[in-house]
């Protein structure tokens, strides 16, 4: 690149949080989803209520059967999102109804909240559960994506399941 050529940056970052019980399959899964789509000022990261000590090895595997990179996936607490005197997200996508209750809304900056009431298959802890996992997750981040991508105001508000 030319020393003096001009690089585009987006005019304003938007980063989203996923969040689900335990940050080893349904959030890991969205985040790595949403960065497959490899879109500059489209920022994601997942984390957990109580997350788990390593990402679902099935998860990873699922997730590169599917042609999306897992690399650099790990189980993350909520909290480490809600530094008190920094805004780090834009919109948290919480994962499950049980999530959205327990969840504390500490996050700096009033992100926007979304709530998608996901019934993951956690009997079903192989390859095919969290296969077809992904195949159910892929429409809500694709229409997620396109959303942000067109600019539009993340509107949906999930106060009535925040918890007190």
């Amino acid at each position: 690149m030319p020393m003096n050529a001009i690089r585009q940056f987006p005019s304003k970052q938007t980063s989203v949080l996923f969040i689900c019980d335990d940050n080893s399959r349904y959030s890991l899964a969205c985040e790595a989803l949403v960065r497959s789509y490899n879109i500059s000022g489209i920022r994601a990261f997942s984390a957990g209520l109580d997350p788990a000590d390593k990402a679902d090895p099935f998860a990873l595997s699922a997730l590169t059967l599917a042609d999306v990179n897992s690399n650099g996936l790990w189980p993350k607490h909520w909290d480490g999102f809600a530094h008190p005197y920094r805004k780090i997200v834009d919109l948290v996508v919480i994962l499950g109804k049980e999530t959205a209750t327990r969840l504390p809304r500490n996050f700096p900056g009033e992100p926007k909240y979304i709530m998608w009431d996901f019934d993951g298959q956690d009997g079903q802890r192989y390859n095919y559960g969290i296969w077809r996992d992904i195949l159910k997750l892929r429409p809500y981040v694709d229409e997620l994506v396109m959303d942000l991508q067109k600019g539009l105001h993340i509107d949906h508000n999930i106060d009535l399941l925040a918890a007190e």
